[in-house]
């Protein structure tokens, strides 16, 4: 008959699994954000877009989008771009006032999917905004969404809205 210390029968085992789990932790990475790199992607306009210039009192101000692999609509469930520029007037007599906020969201044209709010920040010249978002999922393939930007300068606002193209994954 074979008889086992104590030792065997219930410290072993638990080193065992104590061993196991470390060995398991420590290989474990934390997850990358998967955000998008604004400098790696450039800003285009895409054909889902309504309008990629609007003309304002502040000027012509210019909408662009980025994603990685963008064709022609913004894909859903994946971070993407979008840039504000104020377009230099060509023959501007008075120089066009600089624009000090941006304020801006996103809401669905004919479906209600709720506010959206987008942030952009000022690049370091002060004549494009940026702000990275992503879209959720609906139920039909694609999505039209209406991106709503209220633009301030000199105590004066001016808001429009551009219309684009979702598309599920």
């Amino acid at each position: 008959m074979t008889t086992f210390s104590l030792t065997e029968v219930f410290i072993v085992p638990k080193l065992s699994y104590l061993f196991i789990l470390v060995i398991l932790l420590t290989a474990c990475k934390p997850v990358q954000e998967q955000g998008v790199d604004n400098n790696l992607i450039a800003t285009q306009c895409i054909t889902s877009q309504s309008d990629c210039q609007i003309a304002t009192k502040l000027g012509n101000v210019s909408v662009k989008f980025a994603q990685h692999q963008l064709t022609d609509k913004v894909k859903t469930e994946l971070p993407f771009i979008m840039e504000l520029t104020v377009l230099p007037e060509k023959e501007a007599e008075v120089k066009q006032p600089s624009i000090t906020k941006v304020s801006a969201y996103l809401e669905g044209r004919d479906m209600f999917m709720g506010k959206v709010p987008v942030f952009f920040q000022a690049s370091e010249g002060g004549s494009s905004y940026k702000a990275e978002s992503l879209l959720a999922n609906c139920t039909e393939e694609q999505m039209v969404w209406r991106l709503w930007v209220t633009v301030e300068a000199l105590e004066q606002q001016q808001t429009f809205f551009v219309d684009f193209t979702s598309v599920r994954l």
